[in-house]
């Protein structure tokens, strides 16, 4: 396409303007190639007509889309050229209130005169680690390229920041070192990075000053360089300063100010350190009331005097240099108050009274006599002699103010270098940082010596800069296979060397200089002479022939000679010197140590030619010469760096903000570079896109059958449809690179093409509501139509359903009449024969009733028979049995005892002699009831031991019975529930018959209760009977024949008599024993009570005789040592209660397991029928939920359960939270054997572990979640078993029993907390270092919809992030968020706290997000605004599909929700401003106006917000009583609650698993 198609109508172009530079039009008809003129239209609605050249064609540059106005880069722009960058900066400035803006490689930064929001620590986080194109320009991006690109490509940096004075560079150059500071750690060293930061209010206060263009001008040149170690730590700095503007000090133009130092000691003279400097206000010394602007709006000098000792402080120079310092500056001060009287035409004199030389001298420590001497004269040399001539008052005062210029730039450059020996490292420096603050290209009315080395430093920088730019577009077309031409760039060698060649500018001033009558009019006059007619660089004034011209880069500029020379020397008398370096003050002998070494150069004026002279002058090198040495290490050290560059420009002289003179900034681009750059960007191929962002934007250019898989080709062919002209791209390999207007000319084509669907849709969408409003008309009269034809059918049918009904229901009362007459017949009927169907049927249920009462009865008395059949059987019945031969018993002892007492008798009274036959037949007699009574306990066995087997047996066959009944009940039970027939499935839940099964378990269970108590009643009777029987027979057996009489029944009952005794004689001891303890006990009390009342008694008498504070005291002592008693006391009766439950819990156990092991023996003898087999499981043993470990295992333990432990195989195999068990167990145990060096131990050993897996492992989100779930259930578990008495109501009764008893351990319940939230903020920090990555990917830059909504053309400055195909999208962020949700779950963390931390994540994701979307003008758009909603509701989705819509989470989504709803709604009127109000209350007035302001459309038809409607709602919003801060926090982290949440987990079934290898733990 040619250019001159370009130029139709309607067509936008820029006219020059003498006032805005340029203005824009637009063309009224279609230009024809061979017109004269152009016919335009002015904004304002002027008509005017634009004249073209035949010969050069100069047809007026085209205005770009403006789609493309505002653009972050101004590469991106098609069409490259003055009017073009002038009008981006100025609608991102003005409109949008945007300072930064990119130039391909360079920032541009204007100086808004106002504070801004934007340089805050969560500002510096978000630009952290992002790529350069990633987000809006910044000084902080640029920063973070050189510190990347320092660390990938260990490659040193250096940011070089220049402008002119006012433009902000001091501002930039101190927040990229803030940047540095505070993204990088310090190394090693404590507060390195602060004293970094600390050199900078040291700097400014003695290097910046007032001037009518910036209120704090830096006034001298400084590279710092920023040195970093291998880890990337800064270690120290070094500082370099050039060309300090000495003259300031002794001379101020109207409304400037001298530096700022001395305003600050004037406004703290008031301070006691200070009374000795005898100081007052700045109006009263001569080199601070000069300019007549003492003061600074806004700036208070006595705080920055406090800010700058601080900052002195911070970096090691103490309070007695500082005031060395100060009073030197001082001394200075009151030196420029010294009067000198003019005696002569060349004589002059200072009186001797002057109080401020008298000061002065005081200060200084010397003589006044000698400076007051010294000051009007000078001494002279020849090679004979030497003399003292003295000086006119010009003279004198000129030498003065030398004098005062030399010590202020001698204690600049002391000052400068303590400052490096404090930023100075011990260790390596690996690399650095070099940031460079350097004036810009300067020129006033009347420019000096000064401005010729700044505009000489500029030309050298200007040259590095052009060699950098042009280096790089080689380099890319180089990479990109791109043919490369030849572009012609300007090369300012030649004026360089017109500076610094030999024969030069500064060659001849130095040449000058060294001649003994050299003069700036003569050097004027060489220059003439030699450089003139040689240079076309150099020029010479008509009106004058002392002054020259420089053709400068940027600007042509006129040099006045005047004082070339004696600045280009900086001469000062060196007899000043001399009685300086003789005075007691150290710090003003430091600063002239290197004198000694380098004589200064003496302010003498001689004809004397000899070798000494010639010498001593060639010995000092020049203020040129210095200066230029030291600007071409400076350039070394550039050339040995990569640069990233800042150009800073100054809006206007009036210092308005946001305000932009287009004259004033025209200006600043041609002389910074900018305007080269984007000449040299434009002569080859300036718009530059890569294959998938050229395919995703013009999409709609495309038919759907040129749509291939290969994208390269698809643009290939597409272009060469579009564009003709070859010549005009081109195919790179990555990259599609086009000419300048190439992009204008398809935005052209995409628009038209968008415009035209519209136009359809628009049609088509008329078309079908003009149809619409046809079919709408058409129904109405049908309607209408229809209604009168349906009424009146209506009405007729209406009329014969009358008719109808009236004969309907008369026919229908005759029949209801019928039907009542018959009705009322059968009811008399049916009552006569119900009556006899009732009598029937009493007496038919009166019989059956009988019967089954017969039945009852029947029943009752065959269950009394089978009772008393029972009873016959049992034991008891045989003791009721044998209940007469107990009376028989008791009677033949009775009789026993009778005859004993007879036989006694007759013993005692009878004579000797006894009848033998009498005695034979009472032995005979004796032998028989022997024998008798021996048969009978025979008997009496037998049938003893037969009425127990039969009772045994009977007992025992009757529990089988039942017991194999039970057994056959529960195999069927167990059928019915496994059968698969659908009559047999088992009940479900909650149904009557699966209720009526659990009511006949219940009851089964309840039965066999009763039979077990029945088994263990029947058993001791019989252990009972057989002791009875047993100790009769035993008695029987045991009794002497000889005694008893013919049945033995006295002996018997004797026998008996005598155990009875004996029972109860034992039963008398033992209630003797008891009452003995009793009575000793009551006895002890007694004693114990009277010991106690004694102790009473003396304490009251003593405390009586005490005051008032001892007696509380004493009271205190009592009441502690009898508490301490009373506990000891409570304590041994605790133990001895313990003692006696435990003994009695092991008989309970052997009783409980003696009688199942005689049930057991039961069920298994006698068994009449075979029994099917049955598995007898072992009964496992009872634990105490205890692990007894040795006191050295701790260590052991803790290295298993801890530091080896990995969790991914305990949250799979095993119980959540199974450390943390074993670690309570092994506690248990140390409480349990009441050693408490055991639990301090063993708790702090654990708290100490753990923390230090974290330490180590704190990036493993798998291991900190781990131990976050176990650390709660660790302090849940103390608090759990602690003992109190809210939390046992929670506690099943066996975990009561597990309750700790002899510690209180609720501190350490505080300690494991303190621990659990140092896990959690690392949890936190865990996950949103591996979400920080998706977050900006998924919710902003991935793009669900292409072609219409996709993304502008973008400059040099790309994004970096994936295309669709290859993106991060919010389905990944969830599946993200879903492992973590997944893990915590299987780690068993409390549910409340899983809720706490997706709400902190929620957080983070929108913080995140709409921090980034604040940062990001190509993100403001209508369609992001969609798709932000789009993901947020995927957000949402998550949240109710795990039930967390509860938890907080989605109310921390509210701010981003309202940003979204923001870009979408409509922004015109008033009422659309209240709405945005009313809607955005999650938003900050700040956010709502920056999202306002970045509002950028990304396709034709949308418009860009109103600077007025963004008024408005300021206005409305600025009562809002909120934060002023832009950004959201994103390292907030909200407050945790631990919720107690008991374990249902029981101690005593915490099996451990082998693979612990804890096998010296012992279970307990």
């Amino acid at each position: 396409m040619a250019a001159s198609e370009l130029y139709s109508k309607y067509a936008r172009v820029w006219l020059p303007d003498a006032a805005e530079v340029w203005k824009s039009a637009e063309l009224i008809k279609d230009y024809t190639p061979g017109d004269l003129t152009l016919t335009l239209q002015l904004d304002d609605g002027t008509e005017v007509e634009y004249k073209i050249d035949p010969k050069t064609n100069n047809l007026p540059p085209l205005r770009n889309p403006n789609i493309l106005v505002g653009e972050n880069d101004l590469t991106a722009l098609s069409y490259l050229h003055e009017p073009a960058v002038l009008h981006n900066l100025k609608v991102r400035f003005v409109d949008s209130r945007l300072i930064y803006t990119y130039c391909g490689i360079v920032l541009v930064a204007i100086n808004p005169y106002e504070s801004l929001p934007i340089y805050e620590a969560d500002i510096i986080s978000a630009y952290s680690g992002q790529n350069m194109g990633d987000m809006d320009p910044h000084i902080f991006a640029v920063a973070e390229e050189a510190y990347k690109q320092m660390a990938r490509d260990e490659r040193n940096q250096s940011i070089i920041v220049s402008g002119e004075s006012g433009a902000g560079k001091t501002v930039s150059a101190k927040y990229a070192m803030r940047y540095f500071a505070t993204v990088s750690c310090s190394s090693g060293e404590a507060n390195v990075e602060e004293r970094v930061l600390a050199s900078s209010p040291i700097m400014e206060a003695l290097g910046n000053a007032k001037t009518t263009r910036n209120d704090n001008s830096s006034r001298f040149g400084k590279y710092i360089e920023i040195g970093f170690d291998k880890k990337h730590c800064i270690i120290g700095a070094n500082v370099r300063t050039y060309l300090l503007e000495k003259s300031r000090v002794v001379f101020q133009a109207h409304g400037e100010r001298n530096y700022h130092i001395f305003y600050q000691l004037c406004a703290s003279s008031h301070l006691p350190e200070f009374k000795t400097f005898k100081l007052g206000c700045a109006d009263d010394f001569h080199y601070t009331n000069q300019g007549q602007s003492p003061i600074i709006d806004g700036v208070d000098d006595a705080k920055e005097l406090c800010n700058t000792r601080k900052a002195f402080l911070l970096l090691g120079i103490g309070e007695t240099d500082q005031m060395s310092i100060y009073q030197i500056l001082a001394a200075i001060l009151h030196l420029s108050n010294v009067e000198v009287k003019d005696q002569s035409a060349d004589r002059c004199s200072i009186s001797p009274d002057n109080i401020h030389l008298n000061v002065f001298c005081e200060l200084m420590g010397v003589p006044c006599e000698e400076m007051a001497h010294w000051l009007c004269h000078r001494k002279l040399k020849t090679t004979t002699e030497t003399y003292v001539k003295s000086v006119s008052k010009i003279n004198a005062v000129n030498g003065r103010d030398a004098l005062a210029k030399h010590i202020y730039a001698r204690l600049f450059s002391r000052i400068v270098d303590n400052i490096n020996v404090a930023l100075k490292s011990a260790a390596k420096q690996h690399s650095f940082i070099g940031v460079l603050d350097i004036y810009g290209f300067e020129t006033f009315d009347v420019n000096s010596f000064e401005q010729f080395c700044i505009n000489y430093a500029n030309e050298k920088l200007q040259q590095q800069f052009n060699q950098h730019v042009f280096k790089l577009e080689q380099d890319e077309y180089m990479k990109e296979g791109i043919p490369w031409t030849l572009i012609d760039f300007y090369d300012n060698q030649p004026c360089i060397n017109l500076i610094e060649a030999k024969l030069g500018v500064l060659d001849l001033l130095d040449e000058e200089c060294k001649m003994p009558k050299g003069s700036d009019d003569s050097w004027a006059q060489k220059m003439y002479n030699t450089l003139l007619k040689q240079n076309a660089h150099f020029d010479k004034p008509r009106m004058s022939n002392r002054a020259f011209i420089i053709h400068h880069f940027a600007d042509k500029v006129e040099y006045q000679c005047e004082g070339f020379l004696e600045k280009n020397k900086d001469t000062v008398n060196e007899e000043q010197i001399n009685v300086l370096k003789n005075s007691k003050f150290d710090l003003l002998l430091k600063l002239f140590e290197d004198d000694e070494k380098a004589p200064s150069s003496t302010n003498k004026r001689t004809s004397v030619t000899g070798r000494a002279g010639q010498a001593q002058r060639d010995s000092k090198k020049t203020v040129g010469l210095q200066f230029r040495q030291s600007l071409h290490l400076l350039m070394d050290t550039l050339n040995a760096t990569t640069p990233h560059y800042v150009r800073c420009v100054k809006p206007n002289d009036d210092k308005a903000s946001f305000t932009l003179d287009p004259v004033r900034a025209m200006q600043q681009l041609r002389a910074c570079g900018v305007l080269e750059t984007i000449r040299i960007s434009a002569a080859g191929f300036p718009s530059r896109w890569t294959y998938q962002e050229f395919f995703s934007r013009y999409r709609v250019l495309m038919k759907q059958k040129d749509v291939l898989h290969d994208r390269k080709q698809t643009c290939k062919n597409l272009l060469g449809k579009l564009i003709e002209d070859q010549d005009k791209y081109q195919f790179g390999k990555n990259k599609i690179f086009f000419r300048a207007g190439q992009v204008a000319y398809l935005e052209k084509l995409r628009s038209d093409k968008l415009r035209m669907a519209c136009v359809r849709i628009q049609k088509t969408i008329r078309c079908w509501l003009a149809l619409e409003t046809f079919n709408n008309t058409a129904v109405v009269i049908q309607r209408n139509v229809r209604k009168w034809a349906t009424r009146r059918h209506y009405q007729q049918q209406r009329s014969a359903a009358i008719t109808i009904q009236c004969f309907l229901r008369a026919y229908m009362a005759k029949q209801q009449y019928h039907k009542l007459m018959f009705e009322q017949k059968a009811v008399v009927i049916q009552k006569w024969m119900r009556g006899c169907l009732a009598r029937q049927h009493y007496r038919r249920t009166v019989a059956a009733i009988i019967l089954l009462q017969s039945c009852v009865r029947r029943m009752r008395a065959k269950k009394d028979l089978k009772k008393l059949k029972v009873e016959a059987r049992s034991v008891e019945h045989f003791k009721k049995l044998n209940f007469g031969m107990e009376n028989k018993i008791m009677q033949l002892q009775h009789k026993i005892n009778e005859q004993v007492s007879i036989l006694v008798y007759v013993e005692n009274h009878q004579p000797a002699t006894v009848d033998l036959p009498v005695l034979l037949k009472l032995q005979r007699r004796v032998k028989e009831l022997e024998q008798d009574k021996q048969s009978l306990w025979q008997q009496l066995d037998t049938k003893e031991e037969a009425q127990q087997e039969k009772a045994k047996r009977f007992v025992f066959i009757k529990l089988q019975s039942e017991n194999k009944k039970l057994k056959q009940d529960l195999d069927e039970l167990r059928k019915s529930l496994t059968s698969e027939d659908s009559e047999m499935m088992p009940p479900a839940p909650g149904s009557m018959p699966y209720n009526i099964l659990l009511d006949q378990l219940s009851s089964s269970n309840e039965e066999l209760e009763m039979r077990k108590e029945e088994v263990l009643l029947l058993r001791s009777h019989m252990v009972r009977q057989e002791l009875s029987v047993k100790f009769s027979l035993s008695i029987l057996r045991s009794t002497d024949i000889h005694t008893l009489n013919e049945d033995g029944e006295l002996w018997l009952a004797y026998e008996g008599l005598k155990e009875t005794n004996r029972v109860l004689e034992c039963q008398m001891q033992e209630q003797e024993r008891v009452y003995s303890e009793k009575y000793r006990k009551l006895l002890e009390d007694v004693n114990k009570l009277k010991d106690e009342k004694e102790k009473q008694q003396k304490m009251l008498a003593q405390s009586l005789l005490l005051s008032e504070d001892a007696r509380i005291e004493a009271s205190l002592k009592h009441e502690i040592t009898r508490l301490t008693n009373e506990n000891l006391e409570l304590m041994e009766q605790q133990e001895k209660q313990d003692k006696s439950m435990r003994k009695l819990k092991k008989q309970l156990k052997f009783y409980i397991k003696t009688v199942e092991d005689f049930e057991g023996m039961a069920l298994s003898v006698h068994s009449f029928a075979p029994l099917r087999a049955v598995n007898i499981t072992r009964k496992e043993k009872e634990y105490k939920g205890m692990l007894e470990y040795r006191q050295g295992d701790v260590s052991r333990l803790l290295k298993s359960v801890v530091t080896e432990l990995k969790p991914r195989g305990v949250a799979v195999s095993f119980v959540p939270g199974l450390p943390a068990y074993i670690i309570f167990m092994c506690l248990r145990y140390a409480d349990n054997v009441n050693d408490d060096q055991r639990v301090s131990a063993l708790l702090n050993s654990t708290i100490t572990t753990v923390k230090g897996v974290i330490k180590v492992k704190g990036n493993d989100f798998e291991v900190v979640s781990f131990w976050l779930a176990n650390t709660c259930r660790l302090m849940h578990c103390l608090k759990q078993y602690s003992g109190d008495e809210i939390v046992m109501k929670q506690n099943t009764p066996k975990q009561n029993e597990h309750c700790l008893t002899n510690f209180e351990l609720s501190e350490y319940q505080q300690v494991l907390g303190d621990l659990a939230i140092q896990i959690y903020r690392q949890l936190i920090k865990c996950m949103e270092d591996m979400l920080q990555p998706l977050i900006v990917a998924s919710m902003l830059e991935h793009e669900s919809i292409q072609g219409v909504l996709g993304s502008k053309p973008t400059g040099l400055r790309k994004r970096s992030t994936s295309y669709p195909e290859e993106g991060v999208t919010v389905e990944v962020l969830l599946q993200r968020i879903s492992q973590f949700h997944t893990t915590m779950s299987q780690h068993g963390i409390d549910p409340d706290l899983i809720k706490q931390v997706v709400k902190q994540q929620f957080y983070n994701i929108c913080a995140v997000t709409l921090n980034h979307l604040l940062l990001r003008k190509d993100m403001c758009s209508w369609s992001k605004g969609l798709q932000i909603r789009y993901n947020v509701w995927q957000l949402e989705e998550w949240l109710m599909e795990r039930d967390l819509i509860d938890c907080g989470a989605k109310e921390t989504l509210e701010p981003l929700i309202q940003a979204a709803q923001l870009l979408q709604i409509k922004k015109k009127t008033e009422a659309d401003a209240q709405a945005i109000c009313s809607m955005c209350t999650a938003l900050t007035t700040a956010q709502i106006v920056k999202v306002l302001t970045l509002y950028t459309p990304v396709i034709e038809f949308e418009e860009r917000v109103p600077t007025t409607f963004i008024a408005t709602v300021r206005e409305l919003l600025k009562d809002r009583v909120e934060s002023t801060t832009l950004m959201m926090d994103a390292k907030k982290i909200f407050s945790i609650t631990f919720i107690f949440t008991p374990s249902s987990v029981a101690l005593e079934t915490i099996q451990i698993p082998a693979s612990l290898n804890l096998g010296f733990l012992t279970r307990i």
